[in-house]
C-alpha cells in the first residue's frame, strides 16, 4: 500500500469514528443484546465480582441490569461499593439507584446502607432478601442520576453472595433436643428463618423470628411440635447480608450432661 492510500484509508475510518455514535467503556453495555433492559444476560453467581460505569455517552441516562438466579428457601445479597457518586438513601428519587426489580421493572426490594449515618449514608449500599422460588426471571438495577452527566469515570462494583447458613446436624429424638443460637451483627432488625429437613432432604416445618440490631435468638427444637421425634439438618436464612449473622447448634443431652456443639456454616466464596 502507498503513502498516500495509507493515509486515506486513516482518515476515512478517523471519519466512521467520528460519526458513530459513542459507546460506553462498560464492556457488558457491548455485550450480545447489552444490559440495558430485561433482556440482559448478564448473571451473577455467588462470589461474583463485576466493576460497571454508568457512562451517558449515548446520550440518555444508563440503566444496568444484571440476572440474579435464585433457589427456593435461600438468601441473598447484593452489594455495590467502590462508586463515586451519591445513591438513593431513600429520600433522593433523582439520584442514583440500587435495586432489585422484576422482569418488568416493578422493584421487589430496595437498597439499605451497610452504614447507617442518619440523612446522608455510606456510599456502600446492600440490596438483601430471601428467594421464594427457583427463580431466573429477577435483576438486580442500577440507574445513573438524573441531574449531572456521568461518564466512564463513574464506575461502581457489585458483589453477590447466598448468605443461607447450613447446620449440619440437629435432633429433636429420644432425649435429646437441640437450641439455635443466632445473633444479629448487624445495624437493623433482621427476618431469620430455620428450615428443618430431614436427613433424606424432606422440608419437615420451618421456623420464623425477627431479631432487632445486635440482638440474639434462642430456638429450642423442643418447643416445635412438628419435630418431635425427628432429626437432620437446617438452613438458616436471613435478611442480615452476608456474614451479618453469627451462631451454632446446641444439642442437649440431660441424661449426661453432655452438650455437642454445631457451627453455622456460610456458603464459601
Amino acid at each position: 500500500m502507498s503513502k498516500r492510500i495509507g493515509l486515506v484509508v486513516a482518515a476515512g475510518v478517523a471519519a466512521l469514528l467520528a460519526a458513530a455514535p459513542a459507546r460506553a467503556v462498560d464492556v457488558w453495555d457491548a455485550g450480545h443484546f447489552g444490559d440495558d433492559n430485561a433482556g440482559s444476560l448478564n448473571s451473577l453467581a455467588h462470589g461474583s465480582v463485576q466493576t460497571h460505569d454508568l457512562d451517558q455517552a449515548g446520550g440518555a441516562n444508563d440503566v444496568d441490569w444484571m440476572v440474579v438466579p435464585t433457589l427456593a428457601r435461600h438468601s441473598y445479597e447484593a452489594r455495590l461499593s467502590s462508586a463515586n457518586q451519591e445513591y438513593d438513601w431513600g429520600a433522593c428519587p433523582d439520584c442514583a439507584q440500587f435495586e432489585r426489580v422484576s422482569s418488568t421493572g416493578t422493584i421487589l426490594t430496595d437498597d439499605v446502607g451497610t452504614v447507617n449515618e442518619g440523612s446522608i449514608e455510606s456510599y456502600v449500599r446492600s440490596v438483601r432478601w430471601i428467594a421464594t422460588g427457583n427463580l431466573t426471571s429477577e435483576y438486580i438495577r442500577v440507574t445513573g442520576d438524573n441531574t449531572v452527566t456521568e461518564n466512564s469515570n463513574d464506575v461502581y462494583t457489585v458483589r453477590f453472595f447466598d448468605t443461607t447458613y447450613s447446620i449440619p446436624r440437629w435432633n429433636s429424638s429420644g432425649t435429646q433436643t437441640t437450641v439455635f443460637l443466632i445473633t444479629n451483627l448487624t445495624q437493623q432488625s433482621v427476618s431469620v428463618t430455620v428450615h428443618f429437613y430431614s436427613a433424606s432432604g424432606t422440608l419437615i416445618t420451618s421456623s420464623t423470628v425477627t431479631i432487632p440490631q445486635n440482638g440474639q435468638s434462642i430456638l429450642s427444637t423442643a418447643s416445635i411440635p412438628a419435630l418431635a421425634g425427628q432429626s437432620g439438618h437446617a438452613h438458616v436464612v436471613h435478611t442480615a447480608g452476608y456474614g451479618g449473622l453469627s451462631g451454632k447448634a446446641v444439642a442437649l443431652e440431660p441424661s449426661t450432661g453432655f452438650t455437642f456443639d454445631t457451627a453455622k456454616i456460610p456458603i464459601s466464596q
